[in-house]
């Protein structure tokens, strides 16, 4: 089971939806949400501020969406990977998203901290396929 996952969502059925998921499956024991990339990164700059143990009580994984007013899934990326991927090296990310374009696809790729890329809404096969990631199955003991 995962400690804690970070879900940063503008639409707040599928912030619930996924909050619920990841509860009652026993994926994660707990979710924290944030509604766009800006809430996020303040999410871990208050972590880091206040936090003498930030590193362990880091979410270990973040659902994000890409498509979100105030500061989107990719301007999130581009600043928390020089802030915090090599401080958060066990934070893995997966984009949740239902944008069906392959660019975003494409450059999904080029964030190595990105191990996957789910279509919305989040299902119970999604979370089965990402307990068998390679990236995440040390979270998940078999």
């Amino acid at each position: 089971m995962i400690k804690k996952v970070l879900c940063v969502d503008d639409d707040t059925i599928a912030l619930t939806i996924s909050q619920l998921l990841l509860k009652r499956t026993g994926f994660a024991a707990e979710v924290i949400t944030a509604i766009d990339g800006s809430d996020a990164l303040e999410y871990f700059e208050k972590l880091f501020a206040e936090d003498p143990n930030a590193v362990e009580n880091a979410p270990e994984l973040i659902l994000l969406d890409i498509n979100m007013p105030v500061m989107n899934g990719w301007e999130f990326l581009q600043s928390f990977v020089p802030l915090y991927e090599n401080k958060l090296a066990k934070t893995r990310i997966v984009i949740l998203s239902s944008t069906i374009d392959p660019e975003d696809f494409a450059l999904a790729k080029k964030f190595p901290v990105v191990i996957q890329f789910i279509s919305k809404p989040l299902s119970i096969d999604n979370l089965e396929e990402l307990k068998s990631h390679e990236r995440m199955t040390d979270l998940f003991p078999a």
